[in-house]
């Protein structure tokens, strides 16, 4: 574990401030009883997140939460330090003392003298704010503390709208799994992470595969149909790989996944789009060359809010398609000799959490008790999520500003 030796967050603190490589975090007075704490919002315009995060993502370090090529998320490695500093019995902040609307705003907290605990704060929050190793129990926040979190990661969200592209190309919301079906068997799962999405379309000859290539994009291969193990079968469906050589290009993105049909064969989709309804499981059909969005991340969003509460079943982050046959319903998706299903991995995520928290029982105070760091991590997440959206954006927007082009 990263705090080996069960030092606890005040030991860890001061050796911080003592250190004076980071930015705000400093001594308040003389006696060194009083501290700064750097604290702007990760929405500001001159937020720089390797300076102004730096202390919060050390503490999420330390913690073991966090490691070099995991998503950097600031607002929560925030939350995990003002939950572990407000559980803390060491730790007290002045809030008349705090400056929180300057350009440079910063929390001061007091460090409470032992004598001072043992006489004051009740012994029973010091138990509920540590564990058996002494160390403070980690995203354990009041309703008051998820409010902050949600307000600020509303604002960021709010602000980052004033730069479209930067907002709706989140990496989070661009990864996608992609899952090849063959008669109903499961054949291939792909990971598509590249930013401009991916072309799907079947492994071409060494002498056209520059014809359809793009650096742009990340190429993702129907699987062979030699994997087929019915004769029947297998010689349909190479027929069939024959007519999509163009293929279909997909992105992902915070708005949603686009698709575009390039190749000749008739394809049909069933999912969250922006006309499909997964509730009428009713299938529509892809217009060759046309931009079509067959996920919509608000619709799936607003739907994960009404399910959490209980008005909603849940909602379905995969969208199916289906190639060179006529698709109808989900109910005979199986038969069908070519199936491909794209779903977000982020929004996949979010439906394991909210599913995790529906099945936790709930506290006195309405909110949930966690029993593990990966719960809590989740949740966190998810609230993040769901208060960043307030409904579907303006649908133009991505073929304005960001075309899928073949």
């Amino acid at each position: 574990m990263s705090n080996t030796g069960g030092r606890r967050l005040k030991q860890w603190l001061m050796e911080q401030i003592q250190s004076g490589q980071y930015s705000g975090l400093q001594w308040e007075d003389e006696s060194r009883t009083l501290f700064r704490i750097p604290w702007k919002h990760a929405g500001k315009q001159d937020y720089n997140q390797e300076i102004d995060a730096s202390i919060f993502k050390a503490w999420a370090v330390f913690k073991g939460k966090f490691k070099e090529g995991d998503k950097a998320e600031p607002a929560t490695w925030k939350t995990r330090l003002r939950c572990a500093l407000n559980k803390s019995p060491d730790f007290e902040e002045v809030t008349e003392r705090s400056q929180l609307d300057i350009s440079e705003p910063y929390k001061v907290y007091r460090i409470v003298p032992e004598e001072e605990q043992k006489n004051g704060k009740s012994s029973v929050m010091a138990m509920a704010a540590t564990t058996s190793s002494g160390d403070i129990t980690d995203m354990d926040c009041s309703p008051a503390e998820l409010e902050e979190l949600i307000k600020e990661v509303r604002l960021s969200v709010t602000l980052q709208t004033t730069d479209f592209l930067s907002l709706f190309s989140s990496p989070a919301f661009s990864h996608m799994m992609i899952s090849f079906y063959y008669g109903g068997k499961l054949i291939q799962n792909t990971v598509v992470d590249h930013s401009e999405g991916c072309r799907i379309a079947p492994q071409q000859p060494l002498g056209r595969s520059a014809l359809y290539s793009s650096d742009s994009m990340q190429s993702v291969h129907f699987p062979s149909a030699e994997l087929i193990e019915y004769d029947r079968q297998r010689h349909v469906t190479r027929k069939l790989l024959g007519h999509l050589e163009r293929g279909v290009l997909v992105r992902a993105n915070q708005e949603g996944i686009f698709i575009k049909r390039l190749c000749q064969s008739r394809v049909f989709w069933i999912g969250l789009g922006e006309v499909g309804s997964q509730y009428n499981h009713m299938a529509c059909k892809l217009e060759r060359d046309a931009v079509v969005k067959i996920f919509d991340t608000g619709r799936f969003l607003h739907a994960l809010q009404l399910y959490q509460e209980g008005q909603f079943p849940a909602p379905d982050p995969t969208v199916t398609l289906c190639f060179g046959e006529e698709l109808h319903d989900l109910s005979n998706a199986k038969g069908k000799l070519i199936i491909v299903q794209i779903s977000v991995l982020h929004c996949q995520q979010l439906l394991e959490a909210v599913n995790m928290r529906r099945s936790q029982p709930y506290c006195n105070n309405s909110t949930l008790e966690m029993s593990d760091n990966l719960a809590s991590d989740q949740m966190a997440r998810i609230y993040q999520e769901l208060c960043s959206y307030s409904g579907p954006q303006r649908q133009a927007c991505y073929r304005d500003n960001m075309p899928i082009t073949a």
